[in-house]
């Protein structure tokens, strides 16, 4: 595995995993990676739901130095968190950067008119296309009103593709340049990272979020930062496709991912 870097998983802290954070660490050790960051959910005022996105950082905090400590000869452990972004959350994310130690912080667009489109509400009464240029519009939309400086990489640009109708059966980068373009200068322009979510994969996509295109022309524009993670939420999919993932990178002319340690990011090769 030429990814040895980890950067976005979940445990028992995020409100969509029951895994005990302590088994996530130990499987990233049994694979032999050499650094993982704990990324757990963090949607304020998300709106009502099965699941309970908030996230106790004064818990948490202390349970991943004290994990940090016992396994620190055998792996680096980041502390981290996904930021759901809304256009209402900016100084909501700088206050937390400020009172809060963390290492690495993913911006994710997770809502949109107060609607995940992991439910299949989001799609009704509209077509897919419509669904999909409706999330990028507000993505692009939402990342502009935060400050660069409170966040490191933008998480699952195509998210909204995991969950459409027919997922990316009619979906790829050129059928929505128009909406991503702009996401991805933006992203270069103020220095951000573009992560690569191998997510996509277990999503039955057989593509990462964002997909192969993306990607191409995030190098095209001239992107080279990029930021990996499975989005584990449980112990089997820690480093999840990672091969593929390296494997896209390398074809595309990327040699380096990052990671990052008290927010300032190191270049790791491929």
């Amino acid at each position: 595995m030429s990814i040895l870097y980890d950067c976005h998983m979940h445990s028992e802290f995020s409100g969509d995993s029951e895994t005990p954070t302590e088994v996530m660490i130990q499987r990233a050790i049994e694979l032999g990676l050499k650094g993982i960051t704990l990324t757990e959910h963090l949607d304020m005022d998300a709106p009502p739901g099965d699941t309970d996105f908030s996230l106790d950082l004064d818990a948490y905090f202390p349970r991943l130095l004290e994990l940090r400590e016992k396994y620190r000869d055998q792996i680096r452990i980041g502390i981290g968190m996904e930021f759901g972004i809304m256009a209402h959350l900016p100084g909501a994310l700088s206050a937390l950067n400020k009172q809060y130690p963390f290492d690495f912080i993913i911006a994710s667009q997770h809502f949109v008119r107060g609607m995940d489109p992991y439910y299949p509400k989001y799609f009704e009464g509209r077509s897919e296309r419509e669904s999909y240029e409706e999330f990028f519009r507000a993505e692009y939309e939402t990342l502009c009103r935060f400050s660069p400086e409170d966040y490191d990489t933008l998480g699952h640009l195509d998210f909204v593709v995991r969950y459409g109708p027919n997922k990316n059966r009619n979906y790829s980068y050129e059928a929505y340049a128009d909406f991503i373009d702009p996401i991805l200068r933006h992203l270069i322009e103020n220095g951000k990272c573009l992560e690569m979510n191998t997510g996509g994969y277990k999503a039955g996509l057989e593509e990462p979020n964002p997909c192969t295109g993306v990607f191409r022309r995030y190098r095209e524009l001239g992107g080279e930062l990029v930021t990996i993670g499975a989005d584990a939420h449980r112990p089997v999919h820690v480093g999840f496709a990672f091969d593929r993932a390296a494997a896209i990178l390398e074809a595309l002319g990327f040699r380096y991912y990052t990671v990052f340690e008290q927010r300032k990011g190191r270049q790791v090769r491929l």
